[in-house]
């Protein structure tokens, strides 16, 4: 399956566009939003989410009513998955209001929604039984914070979520050496799916899929 459509290309083309002509008068946007948003959608990270895709949907099925993505950066992972037809609500949650702005312009899919608020704070609002729990950026987020909210969850949401060892990264406050390390990092009883795929012999990218 082709998930990123020529369509989608220019989407992306048209975004960096406005980003320049926006910069002269919108101090919230600079140059540096370019590089963002191009390493958004870069291969590694189109692996990534599609890896996480394909082995959800493997999983899944018509129960869960609402998929929440906490760290949503520019939305890549709900296009993919609304993509892969999924077609009920995705609500992307990203603390960056810039990226939720950017992100509604690369919007394709009428399912696909966007909140700007702390992820980890708004949890408890979506925390059902029939809901899907997605944080491809667990090396961003402090274990105990992590933990905890995991810990409040609905027993029944399935939750998929992604680190890595790629400690070269300022903002990677939280990446885990091993596959086993990250696993036993998440207080999951029932793992579904747990995986590595190696990007480019830089690092490895690390997956689970649980209740």
């Amino acid at each position: 399956m082709e998930y990123i459509t020529p369509s989608m290309y220019r989407k992306i083309l048209n975004v960096i566009t406005d980003i320049y002509n926006t910069t002269a008068y919108d101090k919230k946007y600079d140059l540096f939003r370019f590089k963002d948003v191009l390493d958004s959608f870069s291969e590694g990270q189109i692996m990534n989410k599609v890896w996480a895709v394909e082995e959800l949907n493997k999983l899944i099925n018509s129960e869960y009513k609402e998929c929440v993505v906490i760290g949503s950066w520019y939305g890549l992972f709900s296009h993919l998955f609304a993509e892969s037809g999924f077609k009920n609500k995705i609500l992307n949650i990203e603390l960056d209001e810039v990226c939720n702005k950017i992100a509604r312009k690369l919007k394709m899919h009428d399912n696909i929604h966007f909140k700007t608020i702390d992820g980890l704070e708004d949890f408890l609002n979506h925390n059902y039984y029939d809901r899907i729990l997605v944080c491809t950026a667990c090396e961003h987020i402090d274990d105990e914070e992590l933990s905890f909210v995991l810990q409040q969850k609905h027993p029944n949401m399935i939750v998929c979520l992604q680190s890595n060892n790629y400690y070269e990264v300022d903002s990677h406050i939280n990446c885990k050496d091993t596959l086993e390390d990250f696993v036993k990092s998440i207080p999951l009883k029932n793992v579904l799916y747990s995986g590595t795929k190696r990007h480019k012999d830089e690092y490895d990218r690390f997956m689970m899929i649980g209740k």
